[in-house]
């Protein structure tokens, strides 16, 4: 016990040892605040912000406008208001409802776990999320044994491609057409034991995914989908989680969910699936295609499959450009906004790897376009025109398959693909992130805040925006299809047999 004799008290108050903890939390915490980060206010960080914001992000000056100019104005003062009032473990909130106005995708705050001192401090931001009864392994696993007989198939142990998270997915006993995916291991700082990650929600026979909170900042993903079978949950943006075993052993060893694959069909049909553009997959692609380019040559249907790919590089997909190349192709270029603190943060980093020498010389010398046209917007990429020495005459056709969270350099793909006279883009919209690019991350003034928004925005604006709208396919894939494949290559086979006849009619 701890005694504290306050002013005008007869008898002292009698603390437990528990409610010391929690004190000794808020008194260290207080230290914390005031001795590792000398501008954690909130007031400061909400204001070293929005100035952060106006002068660096590129999409200000097309996102606050003369029309919502005195309503943003508005918006903004009442958050600052509330930031001068908020308490040190709701100012990270705050900070990012003033960022959703902007509705970029490649904008965000999140919170830096790196150093040590803050892992308590984010613990509590995160205290007053959703929580589930089952905090512990042990528990989950009784769960199971005890329902085995009448256990869903999404019940169960699902482990993300990291193996750094695994949840518990069990049924909500308030509501029976729900399920809960609860977390039974993770860092200990984003995320702690019994926190609820998941929900889903079982219509009939099929699953919808109601929410997703992200690994980084726990803030509720719209983008996040679901595919589910008995062994992978495909969460999109939320990424991939394979089926435990009870014992608590996963099925088979995971394979990267960025690493591509090409398979066969039939005769006339062959498929590259490439799940990221990022530049650890870019050696992989480009072995892909040049090792199976004989049997794509002799295909008369090529299938790209672009689901869930949320970019990366455009140096990943050049192998792609020769094989749906039909005639000259536009590409718009991008405006850099080159102020001082988006040149150092970004573009003074040329030495980036998968790349080639030569590349990284273009990196040096934009660099030094750059700086020479430091202040303003620089238009550091032109539009250009692709034009190849000839066309393969096969494959035929090429077909794309995208949904919703396709994005950023996977859209690019779309805007090169779909001027070949070769290739129809099947599936959904994509999801509208590429207006904006060339994604910085900078520090607050509260250091464990970091800060992430676009430096480039791409010529198109404003006659093409694609932000929040996306690019729309030239098929639709209907909701109740669940091969997208298959009704591909399908379709691929009707529209040839279709055009055989039609010439034969001639």
């Amino acid at each position: 016990m701890f005694y504290l004799l306050p002013k005008k008290a007869t008898k002292p108050i009698k603390f437990k040892s528990r409610d010391m903890k929690y004190l000794m939390l808020l008194f260290l915490c207080g230290l914390w605040l005031t001795g590792n980060c000398q501008h954690c206010a909130c007031a400061d960080n909400f204001q070293s912000m929005v100035a952060k914001v106006e002068q660096n992000y590129v999409g200000y000056g097309d996102k606050v406008t003369p029309s919502n100019k005195v309503a943003f104005t508005h918006f903004t003062d009442s958050l600052r208001q509330v930031a001068a009032r908020a308490e040190w473990q709701d100012c990270f909130f705050v900070l990012r409802a003033w960022l959703r106005f902007f509705k970029d995708l490649h904008m965000s705050l999140s919170i830096d776990k790196s150093n040590d001192y803050s892992h308590d401090s984010i613990r509590t931001i995160f205290s007053r999320v959703e929580r589930s009864p089952i905090n512990k392994m042990q528990g989950f696993l009784e769960y199971l044994e005890k329902n085995r007989e009448k256990l869903d198939s999404v019940e169960g142990l699902w482990e993300d491609e990291s193996q750094s998270t695994t949840l518990g997915v069990m049924r909500d006993p308030r509501k029976r057409d729900e399920f809960t995916g609860i977390v039974l291991k993770a860092d200990s700082v984003l995320w702690m034991p019994g926190q609820i990650k998941l929900r889903i929600k079982k219509n009939g026979g099929k699953y919808e995914l109601m929410y997703f909170f992200n690994n980084r900042d726990h803030d509720r993903s719209e983008y996040a989908t679901l595919a589910l079978n008995k062994r992978m949950l495909n969460l999109g943006i939320g990424g991939i989680w394979n089926k435990m075993q009870m014992n608590g052993q996963v099925w088979e060893e995971m394979t990267p969910h960025f690493i591509p694959t090409f398979r066969v069909l039939d005769n006339n049909t062959c498929v590259l699936a490439i799940p990221s553009f990022r530049l650890q997959a870019k050696p992989i692609i480009d072995s892909l295609v040049e090792t199976n380019m004989d049997v794509i040559k002799k295909s008369r249907n090529f299938i790209i499959d672009l689901r869930n790919n949320l970019g990366g590089s455009v140096l990943s997909f050049e192998a792609l450009l020769p094989i749906i190349y039909t005639g000259p192709v536009i590409t718009k270029g991008a405006s850099v906004l080159a102020t001082e603190a988006n040149i150092r943060e970004y573009y003074s980093i040329t030495d980036y790897p998968n790349i080639s020498d030569s590349m990284k010389a273009v990196f040096r010398n934009e660099l030094k376009e750059l700086k020479a046209h430091q202040g303003g917007m620089y238009n550091l990429w032109r539009d250009d025109t692709l034009v190849m020495k000839e066309v393969m005459p096969s494959p035929a056709r090429v077909s794309v398959i995208v949904n919703e969270n396709c994005a950023s350099s996977a859209e690019l793909f779309l805007l090169k693909a779909r001027q070949s006279s070769k290739v129809k883009i099947y599936g959904s919209h994509s999801m509208g992130a590429v207006d904006y690019a060339d994604v910085t991350t900078t520090s607050m003034d509260c250091d464990f805040y970091k800060l992430r928004y676009p430096t480039s925005r791409t010529n198109r604006l404003p006659e093409e925006p694609i932000d929040n709208i996306g690019i729309q396919p030239n098929i639709k894939i209907p909701g109740n299809i669940v091969d997208w494949v298959e009704f591909v290559r399908t379709a691929a086979v009707t529209d040839y047999n279709n055009n055989q006849k039609r010439s034969l009619s001639k």
